[in-house]
């Protein structure tokens, strides 16, 4: 087994070629994290995608959700067996110390820390909404609260359906949506009289 190349500041690094990945390890072992979120699949490994690929056993009820494969701080992936001993070590840690499994271009633009975000969900019922900030939104958000905003980033998405999958994208018209304002008293109640009567204004005609 191959060492890993040595740390090297990004300042000095060069394009990757095929030399350089005969000298490393080109396949590492990540374990993901599970996000159980209520949405989820409950059954485990039986009924769930997210479970199966996590090699989760079977449970009672427990939902599987999301599989997180990345360095957000929230559920980072780890990286097993290449660690200081021979230990498992968040993929954070393991690209700052071997910054070349980037590759420059990647390393000039968003610096150690992946550039994306890769999920797989199991979908049960239908996902809370969310409203995600731009690029320039997230960061004020971030540097003034990084509780509850730990991403500077904003989150443009990429969805691959791997089995029969309903979804919803966009917003209805807004004449149709002001109409069902006016015909939907919980709606209208929900969204409050200030949003709805400006709403209204902007319909055309």
């Amino acid at each position: 087994k191959a060492p890993f190349p040595p740390w090297v500041p990004p300042s000095n690094l060069r394009e990757p070629t095929m030399a350089d990945e005969t000298d490393v390890d080109a396949a590492l072992i990540i374990r993901p994290v599970v996000q159980n979120y209520a949405w989820g699949v409950p059954g485990g490994g039986s009924t769930s995608l997210v479970a199966r690929m996590a090699n989760a056993p079977p449970s009672d009820g427990t939902p599987f959700a999301e599989l997180w494969m990345g360095t957000h701080p929230k559920a980072p992936a780890v990286v097993l067996g290449a660690g200081a001993g021979g230990g498992d070590v968040e993929i954070g840690e393991f690209l700052a110390a071997h910054p070349s499994f980037h590759g420059k271009k990647v390393l000039d633009v968003f610096g150690l820390q992946l550039p994306y975000l890769f999920k797989i969900l199991s979908v049960a019922k239908a996902l809370s909404i969310q409203a995600h900030p731009h690029k320039e939104l997230a960061e004020r958000l971030h540097a003034r609260d990084p509780n509850n905003y730990p991403d500077a980033n904003h989150k443009p998405e990429l969805a691959c359906a791997v089995s029969r999958f309903e979804g919803l994208c966009g917003f209805r018209p807004l004449p149709e949506i002001v109409k069902h304002l006016h015909e939907v008293p919980e709606l209208h109640g929900l969204v409050g009289p200030e949003a709805a009567s400006s709403l209204a204004a902007e319909e055309p005609g």
